[in-house]
């Protein structure tokens, strides 16, 4: 069977290597010529434990190649980015033009699956119109479904085998032809039900999250205010059995939980909107407390969106750097490309240390080595990852976000 996989970024080349290991015959797609060739030479980089090594064996199969160009495939399966335009209006231009990609080659019998991430309706109402241009009508001629990914950076190997899949499929056929084509390695449960249930839940669980973390920095604002301090609150509060608080942090990033609860508005003023609110202004705070002890020099440890990752899309320590734009501000990531300058020299003669993202590599920072190299003493804690009294010792002001008693 050949697959034809379009984009090959953090889930469609993953996806692309897991089917070609599998034996399928596998051409992944993508717009950037760059990208094409890395990938055929094997030489493409995406700080994914593991990936590296498993795209290599995919390629030395030789079930796996890439290129600018779709082929006639058995099967076509959409993986590229819906990210929103600046007015939070959700931007499907790349499913678009896959779908009119694939309705130049589509032939009777073949299967067209979305795994990309869009608003409730897209399948049917904007996919499915592209594919029937070319001629051909869907679940009659050609099988059609939505089978989000459910997979986190920095774990995306393991869960794409292990996690349960939704198949949102437009009729039988197509539920069963997706099912034995994913059962080929999801060793997790696979869900029947229609394109658009399918397309809900994929952006309800991340907006449940993004609502989730928009509590938890609520409280965290509110525990400075009152005197206490919310990782306590927090700890203690996650011994009930039905409580669940996620964690507070500087802001929200990654592709999906700062995108996906757009898609889901519909010019409301409601709860998501508000949570998203709440999550885009967190680095403001992190500004505020920057302010409230000192200025000069900052230097920001972690630009990638999480830890141990080289994933800075919608990175909240971007977006905090353009907003200290009245400072001389120094970035650092061992993961991240452009930012893997030393330590030292990032922190040397700063006035204030922020730490944004917990990366194993800062684990073991010595305070008293860092506090030598800086000319302040102020270090932020924005993820309750440092030893409060270790830093203190060292004679440093910790600051830790969510706790005004050490403010």
């Amino acid at each position: 069977m050949k697959l034809c996989i379009f984009g090959l970024g953090y889930i469609g080349l993953p996806t692309a290597a897991m089917f070609a290991n599998r034996g399928f015959d596998v051409l992944g797609v993508d717009v950037d010529e760059e990208r094409v060739k890395a990938v055929n030479n094997g030489s493409f980089e995406i700080s994914e434990p593991g990936l590296k090594a498993f795209l290599r064996d995919s390629l030395n199969t030789g079930n796996l190649r890439a290129s600018v160009e779709p082929e006639p495939s058995d099967v076509f399966i959409i993986c590229v980015p819906t990210p929103v335009k600046d007015d939070k209006v959700p931007d499907i231009s790349h499913v678009e033009a896959a779908g009119k990609e694939i309705a130049g080659v589509i032939q009777k019998g073949n299967m067209v699956i979305l795994e990309s991430t869009v608003p409730p309706g897209t399948t049917l109402n904007t996919l499915k119109p592209i594919l029937e241009e070319s001629g051909l009508t869907a679940a009659e001629d050609f099988g059609l479904c939505h089978c989000p990914e459910r997979v986190m950076p920095g774990h995306i190997l393991k869960e794409l085998t292990e996690n349960h899949r939704i198949i949102g499929a437009i009729d039988e056929d197509s539920s069963v032809r997706a099912k034995e084509l994913y059962r080929s390695f999801v060793e997790g449960e696979i869900y029947d039900t229609d394109p658009t249930t399918a397309e809900f839940v994929k952006v309800s669980e991340n907006t449940f999250r993004d609502v989730n973390i928009a509590l938890a920095n609520e409280l965290a604002l509110l525990c400075e205010e009152k005197g206490t301090n919310v990782w306590d609150v927090i700890k203690l509060a996650n011994n009930h059995p039905r409580v669940n608080l996620h964690k507070p942090g500087p802001g929200v990033g990654g592709h999906c939980l700062p995108v996906d609860p757009w898609f889901l508005l519909n010019g409301d003023d409601g709860l998501i909107r508000k949570a998203r609110e709440i999550n885009d202004n967190m680095t403001k705070h992190v500004v505020q407390l920057v302010h409230r002890f000192s200025g000069g020099t900052v230097a920001i440890l972690g630009v990638a969106y999480k830890a141990d990752t080289d994933d800075s899309r919608h990175s909240p320590t971007l977006e905090l750097f353009s907003r200290l734009d009245d400072m001389e501000v120094r970035l650092h990531d061992p993961h991240v490309i452009g930012y893997q300058n030393t330590l030292e020299e990032t922190i040397r003669g700063a006035n204030v240390l922020i730490f944004m993202v917990d990366h194993k590599e800062y684990s073991g920072i010595d305070p008293q080595e860092v506090l030598s190299l800086m000319d302040g003493d102020v270090v932020i804690d924005t993820r309750n990852c440092l030893d409060k009294a270790d830093w203190e010792d060292a004679g440093a002001r910790y600051v830790l976000m969510g706790n005004s008693k050490l403010h």
